[in-house]
């Protein structure tokens, strides 16, 4: 199998000779022939002759079905998955069950033995390999996807009492060996895969950075993928990820970015999905990356998405339609890849009508007026480091936020970098002096508003305010009833 990646890319040219013939029609070659053959001798072609020549442009179709499948044989799972969208012939030839059946012994059984590529054409014979169109390729996804062992689905049962989500989520995550890569793509089309540099945990997301590598300019860069992947326990040279399942796909452009913050060597964009883009002042090279990760449903959407399409997240519903009476939980952190800088929980919560903001619903969790319930806060920052420099960009940080309905199930979840806005006007009328803030977060579920006080006295901010704001019709589907 020394050969595979070479085989891989002359396949891939291949591939686009195929492009640029499905560029060129027949029926113009078709022409472009005749035209020749009446400028020259018009005796010497018939029609046989000219269909003959115009047959050579395409001449993957005149490869035999045994070549293709020979070839086919050198490639990987995720490779021979993408030849099949080629074209109807391709995809024929890619699921046939000899290639797979190889596929899933070299990759699940080779422990115990490793088949050589030339079974490929034996394995057909076998008694093994007679099973449904298809049998062993599902096979295998379920096998890469974790399906082989089905205890880290009873493990997931087990849940926080104080955050609502799973509490063997890491232990789990490390287990099955799952990390994360992102894919940038160029806007010339060309793709570089990014490893991650290290994670950090907190009881409800994970942060991944991204710190090495040879970065492009953010402005060259078209598009950001991230995928979760498993990787052998035992990595050897050359040995690759078994399984690749997209979690999110966001175009690095002015119209889906918006600035988070700066120091005095890089500048901070936010874009969706809790991704952070981190580049240096004055040339637009990307330093590092960031992103933080909900706990809901993670191993789910690192495992069970394909290369191409993530994983649909389901929704559980309440049964009571007394949505205004309902018992609701809100866990809030605040924190960094370094260290956490608050972490508080709220419950339980009662949703009332929001007139003032339209046709909403409210969970308040902090009442300003009440001075026994603000919350002192460490200092708020969002630390980095790359190629040997560390710095940090002051008032930002992630947000990690989950809501649970009355019966702990959950309502809303995000993981997202946020920015604490200078307010010249007081935003709450309060008994003591300072410089106030506010933390606002929006998206299409919910909205969420933190207002700060900077205290000078004690050098420390204080959490006075939050709530927790949420779309009417999002509240009567998950209630299942009008509200």
């Amino acid at each position: 199998m020394a050969n595979v990646t070479s085989l891989g890319e002359f396949f891939k040219s291949l591939k686009k000779g195929v492009e640029r013939v499905e560029q060129t029609s027949c029926k113009d070659i078709e022409v472009k022939v005749r035209r020749m053959a009446q400028s020259a001798n018009p005796k010497r072609w018939t029609d046989t002759s000219v269909q003959s020549l115009c047959s050579l442009e395409n001449y993957l179709d005149r490869l035999p079905a045994e070549v293709l499948l020979k070839i086919f044989a050198f490639l990987d799972a995720s490779t021979l998955f993408n030849i099949s969208f080629v074209n109807k012939r391709f995809h024929d030839l890619a699921n046939n069950n000899a290639l797979w059946y190889v596929l899933y012994a070299c990759e699940i059984e080779k422990r115990r033995w490793r088949p050589r590529v030339c079974m490929a054409s034996e394995a057909v014979s076998t008694t093994g390999v007679h099973k449904p169109v298809g049998y062993w390729k599902k096979l295998l996804f379920k096998e890469m996807a974790g399906y082989q062992n089905n205890m880290w689905k009873s493990e997931l049962r087990h849940m926080n009492p104080h955050t609502g989500m799973p509490a063997l989520t890491e232990q789990v995550l490390r287990r099955l060996h799952i990390q994360w890569e992102i894919t940038l793509t160029g806007k010339n089309g060309h793709e570089s895969v990014y490893e991650q540099t290290r994670t950090f945990f907190e009881d409800s997301s994970v942060t991944v950075c991204w710190n090495h590598g040879k970065w492009p300019q953010i402005n060259r860069v078209h598009s950001l993928q991230l995928h979760g992947i498993m990787r052998p326990a035992v990595l050897a040279p050359g040995d690759r990820p078994t399984w690749r399942s997209l979690i999110h796909k966001t175009l690095l452009n002015a119209g889906h970015w918006s600035f988070l913050g700066a120091d005095r060597h890089v500048k901070l964009l936010q874009f969706d999905e809790g991704i952070v883009v981190g580049f240096w002042r004055g040339n637009w090279k990307i330093a590092f990356i960031m992103v933080t990760l909900h706990f809901h449903k993670l191993i789910e959407r690192s495992l069970l998405g394909s290369r191409f399409c993530p994983y649909v997240l389901t929704q559980d519903s309440a049964f009571d339609p007394d949505c205004d009476q309902h018992g609701y939980t809100l866990h809030v952190v605040l924190h960094n890849p370094v260290q956490r800088i608050l972490r508080c929980r709220f419950s339980p919560l009662f949703m009332s009508r929001a007139t003032s903001l339209g046709d909403s619903w409210q969970l308040s969790a902090i009442d300003f007026t009440d001075v026994s319930e603000h919350i002192p806060v460490g200092k708020i920052s969002l630390p980095w480091q790359t190629e040997g420099l560390h710095e940090a960009a002051e008032r930002c940080c992630m947000m990690t936020l989950t809501v649970l309905d009355e019966g702990q199930r959950p309502f809303w979840c995000v993981s997202s970098p946020v920015k604490m806005h200078s307010k010249k006007y007081r935003l709450v009328d309060l008994d003591y002096e300072g410089e106030q803030l506010l933390l606002f977060y929006m998206d299409a579920d919910g909205k969420v508003k933190m207002t700060f006080v900077f205290v000078e006295e004690f050098q420390q901010y204080f959490l006075v305010q939050l709530n927790v704001i949420f779309p009417a019709a999002k509240v009567s589907k998950h209630v299942g009833g009008e509200c």
